[in-house]
């Protein structure tokens, strides 16, 4: 993990040695390449969403804890500095996230990368509707 990476995560009160925080910040499926529909370029019925909230099913199934410390990491990863870290929180957000997270993720609509705005306004839309919030 980079420097600049282990810093963020420390300034954010997270442990980068800690599994969740390793897997939030360099594991996918969820990153850079994270799709929130299918496209041509991915298997038929592959869906990056679906297959997020299949893993992390997967992981909170093997440890019990995981859910739980997954939403922590995740409600500070949302405060991040780091483009790509508050990405891939966002994308996370959509699966475990609740009221607060959605409140947060309003607030990135405005975000001055449009990379953000983008991510932000797709997981509000999944969230809403696994909160049943509209």
């Amino acid at each position: 993990m980079k420097r600049e990476l282990v810093a963020e995560i420390t300034r954010l009160g997270g442990d980068h040695g800690d599994p969740v925080w390793q897997w939030l910040v360099l594991t996918g499926p969820h990153g850079p390449n994270f799709s929130w529909s299918q496209t041509r370029r991915e298997p038929p019925g592959y869906v990056g969403i679906e297959h997020l909230q299949r893993i992390v099913g997967e992981m909170a199934e093997s440890d019990s804890s995981f859910s739980q410390r997954v939403k922590i990491a995740t409600r500070k990863a949302l405060l991040s500095d780091d483009v790509n870290l508050l990405r891939r929180a966002i994308q996370v957000a959509a699966v475990v996230g609740d009221k607060a997270e959605l409140q947060r993720i309003s607030a990135l609509i405005s975000h001055q990368n449009e990379q953000v705005v983008a991510e932000a306004r797709a997981s509000l839309f999944y969230l809403r509707k696994r909160l049943g919030a509209g």
